[in-house]
């Protein structure tokens, strides 16, 4: 809890540095809509903003508010495990032991999701929170639908309310929070099917209907949005992988997911899992096949046999369903452990009840046993994994350590031992790297960067760099170290990295496909370039460079920049002109709903108009 912040929290919480404070509904626009894609998350970005004092020094809040959102969802829940174990054990034939069956196998399925390992990430990396939020109002949605659906003695205009609800309001909460909230109704498809099948069959027709149109629009939508997007994922160039390497992948992520989860062991968890094998054929790794055609057979299993097998069919559905969005056609990256904070409810649930519903004997005392040692294993897994949360440096070591083939995993150790001035360790554990992967360009950038910090730096390391900016693979992480290098450069911190010299390493670069084509690499390095215009006095190198870097990546700050370096320069009418004719059109769409940014450049126009007049007047 008292560890720092990691990874993902810094480019996703950076919202909170770029705003002094929050004064106008204008200000609350322009944090809101510092994500790029639509809608955003802004449940969680206000969350964020609430903590804004304790940004960047202050973690531990950040994180203490994590943990008690994630016990709150824990007794979510198991709240919604015994309703469901009610509910199985009243189709079963209930008797005198049914309510004490249902909470036990609540109990368990909420203590199994509280204490599993898998769980660190999720509560222990802060920007985490818009997982930890999704999961609140999917849950909450789901127990208020189940509460219109089950409760048969109301009129059916209050169970109707109540389904809408849990299924309009809960859904878009969730998906405020974090996109996978769109995927509520999937869960709610999926009780339907399995354990509910009977109450959904003696609905009243109209409610019926009403059960319907909330569950199959949103349901239809998702399945539609994952064919859409295969035409995008086919030509996307942002992976060191392909479109079908990823669909071939993903099922040996999901049974390493399922091995984590069911099999806890310390020394497995953590956030850097880039080092996972990609598959590129059936058979290679020869584990393709088989973790493909596992899950291609529970999957088929659990759809046509939902009726027969219906626990086996809630686990396997419900897990399946919860990573449609992250672990399919989208071109997200690989592996992350956070992805299961949701999908793995179902199992537990199925497998909770599968234990309850036992006979009273020595085989059901044995399975108690079995499951409370499981659970002590999950427990002391995560208590021992939890503790190396606590330091960076423990962090940086002990997954240096167990993940050797991980370049993030290793550059997050290079970075300690840099902090701490050890600049021959980072350096050889960069150069172990560099064996492995030689054309890395984040590898070879940071190498640069140690060797000028460390004065050894030549003329033949700048050209190694030249050639693998010019061929090297996308890495997002490569194009980022060109501002370190720009501001060493600019201190002139090493005599062989030139400004000059840091220009042709751009233009390197740019001249690499896989970076020129990338949208927001592109516009980062024409940013990047557009300081060194200003260093050289190049007012017309400045604007083209800003107006490269905006017609890449459009950012709404950047014509009121262009009008700033004009209006130092003198030219009022030409910086005016820029402003009126900035095309906002292409801003994310979430900018322009939030914010109106012709109104503020009306403001800055105005503004100066007036500092024109003053300087025609001392004239």
């Amino acid at each position: 809890m008292h560890g720092p912040f990691l990874f993902d929290d810094f480019p996703n919480l950076a919202a909170l540095t770029s705003i002094d404070h929050v004064s106008s509904w204008r200000d609350l626009g322009i944090y809101l809509s510092q994500p790029r894609d639509f809608p955003g998350r802004p449940v969680a970005m206000l969350s964020f903003l609430l903590q804004k004092a304790d940004w960047p020094d202050h973690p531990f809040p950040f994180k203490l508010v994590n943990l008690s959102l994630h016990l709150a969802v824990g007794l979510l829940v198991y709240l919604l495990a015994r309703r469901l174990a009610r509910l199985w054990f009243a189709r079963q034939g209930g008797d005198t032991e049914t309510a004490a069956r249902a909470d036990w196998a609540a109990l368990f399925a909420a203590a199994a999701w509280l204490l599993n390992p898998i769980q660190l990430s999720g509560v222990l990396l802060v920007v985490q929170r818009m997982t930890l939020l999704m999961a609140l109002f999917t849950l909450t949605g789901l127990l208020t639908y189940l509460h219109g659906l089950l409760r048969e003695d109301l009129p059916s205009w209050r169970r109707g309310a109540w389904m809408a609800l849990g299924l309009g309001v809960g859904t878009g909460l969730a998906l405020l929070s974090k996109e996978n909230g769109l995927l509520l109704p999937l869960y709610a498809l999926v009780i339907d099917s399995t354990l509910a099948r009977d109450q959904v069959k003696r609905l009243p027709r109209a409610l019926a209907w009403w059960r319907r149109l909330l569950i199959w629009p949103i349901a239809l939508f998702v399945v539609g949005f994952l064919l859409w997007i295969i035409p995008i994922s086919l030509h996307a160039g942002i992976r060191d992988f392909s479109f079908g390497d990823r669909l071939l992948t993903e099922p040996r992520v999901l049974a390493s997911y399922l091995g984590k989860i069911f099999l806890p062991r310390f020394g497995l968890y953590g956030l850097y899992h880039d080092d996972f094998v990609v598959s590129r054929s059936l058979l290679s790794p020869w584990t393709t096949l088989p973790a493909l055609a596992l899950v291609l057979a529970a999957a088929g299993a659990a759809l046509f046999g939902r009726r027969r097998w219906p626990l086996f069919a809630l686990a396997v559905l419900w897990y399946l369903g919860g990573q449609l969005l992250e672990s399919s056609t989208i071109m997200l990256e690989l592996y992350f452990e956070h992805r299961n904070y949701v999908p793995i409810i179902g199992p537990f649930v199925a497998l909770g009840l599968a234990l309850a519903r036992r006979a009273p004997g020595t085989a059901r005392r044995l399975a108690s046993v079995l499951a409370l040692a499981w659970l002590a294993a999950c427990a002391l897994t995560t208590a021992l994994s939890a503790r190396t949360y606590s330091s960076a440096d423990r962090l940086a070591l002990t997954w240096a350590n167990t993940s050797p083939h991980s370049i993030r995993a290793q550059t997050f150790l290079v970075e300690r031992l840099t902090q701490h001035g050890q600049l021959r360790a980072a350096l050889d554990v960069l150069d172990r790297s560099i064996r492995q992967y030689p054309l890395n360009s984040n590898l070879a950038g940071d190498r640069v960067y140690l060797r000028c910090l460390q004065g050894t730096l030549d003329e033949s390391d700048l050209d190694l760099l030249d050639r693998i900016f010019r061929e090297a693979p996308f890495d997002r992480a490569g194009f980022s170290n060109m501002e370190q290098l720009r501001n060493l450069a600019a201190a002139h911190q090493c005599t062989a990295l030139t400004p000059e010299r840091w220009w042709s390493l751009s233009e390197a670069m740019l001249a690499n496909p896989a970076y020129a084509q990338n949208g927001v690499a592109a516009g980062f390095l024409h940013y990047q370039r557009h300081f060194w215009a200003v260093s050289e006095g190049n007012l017309p190198l400045t604007i083209a460079e800003l107006q490269a870097a905006y017609q890449n990546d459009p950012d709404a700050e950047i014509p009121r920049l262009e009008a700033k370096y004009l209006v130092s320069a003198g030219l009022y009418d030409r910086a005016i002109d820029t402003l009126q004719h900035a095309d906002y059109r292409r801003l994310p769409q979430l900018r322009r709903l939030l914010v109106d940014d012709r109104a503020i450049n009306a403001e800055d126009i105005a503004t100066i108009r007036q500092m024109q007049a003053k300087s025609e007047a001392g004239h």
